[in-house]
C-alpha cells in the first residue's frame, strides 16, 4: 500500500471510530499510540492527525491533547452518543432490551453507544455516567452501590428495568404492580386455587417486588400456595435451579400445586423441561407461566404465558428529550406504561388434578 493510502487510511479509521463512539468513553489517543493500533509508522500517523486537524474532524488542545471539533460534530459527523450501560453476560432478554433502545434512538435521530460492565466498581461504569450525552443504564442482579447513587442522580442518568424513583433517579419500570397482578388474576380465573412461586434469579429489589406481590395476592384471595426458592449467583443462569427445584418435587411426589408463577421466564422454562422430562403435560397437567417473557417464549412448545415487553417508544423519546436539552428532569421519576402486554400462552390451562406420573419418565438433561 502506498504511504499516501497509509495515511488516507487510519484518517478513514479515526473518522468511522468517531462516528460509532468508540470515543465516549476513551480520549482519542495520541500519533504514536495511533500508529500502534492501526500498525503504520509514527510519521504515517502524524500525517493523518494533520490532514483530520485540516479537516476539522479534530483540534488539539492547548495542552496538546486530540479531541473532536465542534464544528464535525455540528454537522453529525461527531454527533454526540448516550451510552446504553448493561451486564456482560450472554441474554436473549438484554439482547431484546439492547435492540429495543437502539431502534427508537435511530427513530429519534440519536447514536447510541452500547458498552458493558462487569461490575458496578467497572472503570467503564464511573465514566459512563459522566457521560454528558446521557446514560440509559439496565442494572445487574447485584445491589447498585450508595455511591453509583450519589453519581447517577447528579448525571443524565437513567434506569431501564429497576425503580430507583425513590432515590430521585429517574426509572423507566418495565412491569407495574398491576400488570404483574394480572397474570396472577388469569390463572385464578382458570380455576387455579393452589399457585406456586419459583424463583431462581439472584435476588434483586426486582424480584423481591415479585415475590412480595404474589404474597400478597394469594393473601388477599385466601388462596393456597408456596415459595420454591434457590437463587442462583449473580450474572448465573437461572433455568437449572428451576429445573432442580421442579425435579424435586416430583421425584418426592410433593407436587401439590395446580399452577406454578415463575418470578422469571427462565424459572419458567427450567420447570416445563422438569415436568416435560417426567411425562406430565404443561398446559393440561399443570399450568406453568412467568412474569414475564421473552422472545423465544412464543416459539416454544407449548408457548409461554407471561407479560411481554413492552412498547418502551414513548418513554424513551422522554428520556432522549431529556439528554438532548439543558434543562432539569420534569415530572415524575418512575416511567411506566399504561397497557400490560399479555401473552396468553399455550403453557397454562383450567385447572384441575395434577396426575400421577407415569411409571416410564422421558429422557433426563
Amino acid at each position: 500500500m502506498a504511504r499516501k493510502q497509509k495515511f488516507k487510511h487510519v484518517m478513514s479509521v479515526i473518522e468511522r471510530r468517531i462516528r460509532q463512539g468508540d470515543y465516549v468513553l476513551t480520549p482519542i489517543p495520541g500519533e504514536r499510540k495511533i500508529a500502534e493500533e492501526t500498525g503504520v509508522s509514527h510519521m504515517t500517523a502524524r500525517k493523518a492527525v494533520r490532514g483530520l486537524l485540516d479537516k476539522k474532524v479534530l483540534i488539539r488542545r492547548a495542552n496538546g491533547l486530540l479531541d473532536i471539533s465542534p464544528a464535525y460534530q455540528a454537522i453529525g459527523g461527531g454527533s454526540a452518543h448516550f451510552i446504553l450501560l448493561y451486564p456482560a453476560y450472554a441474554s436473549t432478554y438484554l439482547t431484546h432490551l439492547r435492540q429495543t433502545v437502539s431502534e427508537a434512538a435511530e427513530q429519534y435521530g440519536l447514536s447510541m453507544r452500547p458498552v458493558q460492565y462487569v461490575h458496578w466498581d467497572d472503570p467503564v461504569v464511573a465514566s459512563a455516567v459522566t457521560n454528558p450525552a446521557g446514560l440509559i443504564l439496565i442494572p445487574s442482579s447485584v445491589d447498585v452501590p450508595v455511591h453509583l447513587l450519589t453519581a447517577l442522580r447528579s448525571s443524565k442518568s437513567v434506569l431501564l428495568d429497576l425503580d430507583l424513583s425513590e432515590y430521585n433517579v429517574p426509572s423507566i419500570r418495565l412491569f407495574p404492580d398491576t400488570h404483574i397482578i394480572k397474570v396472577f388474576d388469569y390463572l385464578r380465573k382458570l380455576g387455579h386455587r393452589r399457585i406456586d412461586c419459583i424463583s431462581t434469579q439472584h435476588h434483586n429489589p426486582e424480584i423481591e417486588r415479585r415475590i412480595r406481590l404474589w404474597r400478597e395476592w394469594i393473601e388477599r384471595h385466601g388462596l393456597a400456595g408456596e415459595l420454591h426458592e434457590h437463587p442462583t449467583r449473580s450474572f448465573g443462569d437461572a433455568t437449572p435451579g428451576a429445573y432442580d427445584a421442579m425435579r424435586k418435587l416430583l421425584d418426592q411426589d410433593t407436587l401439590d400445586a395446580t399452577a406454578f408463577v415463575g418470578t422469571t421466564f427462565p424459572a419458567a422454562v427450567g420447570a416445563m423441561r422438569a415436568c416435560w422430562e417426567r411425562g406430565l403435560k404443561v398446559g393440561k397437567d399443570v399450568s406453568i407461566c412467568a412474569v414475564n417473557i421473552e422472545p423465544p417464549a412464543r416459539f416454544m412448545t407449548p408457548s409461554v404465558t407471561g407479560l411481554d415487553t413492552p412498547n418502551l417508544t414513548k418513554l424513551l423519546r422522554q428520556c432522549f428529550d431529556w439528554f438532548t436539552n439543558d434543562q432539569e428532569w420534569a415530572g415524575t421519576k418512575r416511567l411506566e406504561t399504561s397497557r400490560a402486554e399479555f401473552v396468553e400462552g399455550e403453557s397454562t390451562g383450567k385447572a384441575g388434578t395434577v396426575r400421577s406420573l407415569p411409571t416410564t419418565a422421558m429422557p433426563q438433561m
